[in-house]
């Protein structure tokens, strides 16, 4: 009996070893790959791409320069108002750096900067991003979004 007791034990110790939370160069990677992929569905105007990617929770946040923004539907709606009416919309993220906040939630904070150009004309603005993400079915939904611009510089 003991050896079979054992045997269980290590059997149980084995199993929840995959269970086991990612390293944190891990979850940095998925993390990473999920923003690089929000970006890329933001860039192409793919908003239900970009729904996918936020979580359905109740709490779920959007804040844009200063307006918040609660709720999934109330998210896509906003999205839809704006994404893909300006054409040629780049947003690009500099160092995405991801702090894990536990086993399934991880802090995301990045230099954005988002180009328009219309013809000849092209304008920037520089401004910073961070996003919540939360683990959750074996995929990595935002739960909070918060950008921010940079005031232009004024001339001396």
């Amino acid at each position: 009996m003991p050896r079979r007791l054992a045997s269980l034990s290590a059997l149980v110790l084995l199993a929840c070893g995959a269970c086991s939370s990612p390293s944190p160069d891990a979850m940095r990677t998925e993390v990473q790959q999920v923003v690089r992929a929000y970006v890329d569905a933001n860039n192409k105007a793919d908003v239900t791409a970009m729904m996918e990617m936020m979580s359905r929770a109740p709490g779920v946040s959007s804040v844009n320069d200063g307006s918040i923004t609660r709720g999934w539907d109330a998210i896509r709606t906003a999205n839809d108002a704006v994404v893909g009416k300006v054409s040629g919309y780049n947003m690009a993220f500099g160092s995405i750096d991801v702090l894990p906040v536990g086993a399934t939630t991880a802090l995301v904070v990045a230099p954005v900067t988002i180009t328009v150009t219309a013809g000849e004309r092209s304008s920037q603005e520089s401004g910073a991003m961070t996003l919540v993400l939360e683990k959750s079915d074996k995929s990595w939904k935002i739960i909070h979004e918060h950008y921010s611009s940079q005031p232009e510089a004024q001339g001396d």
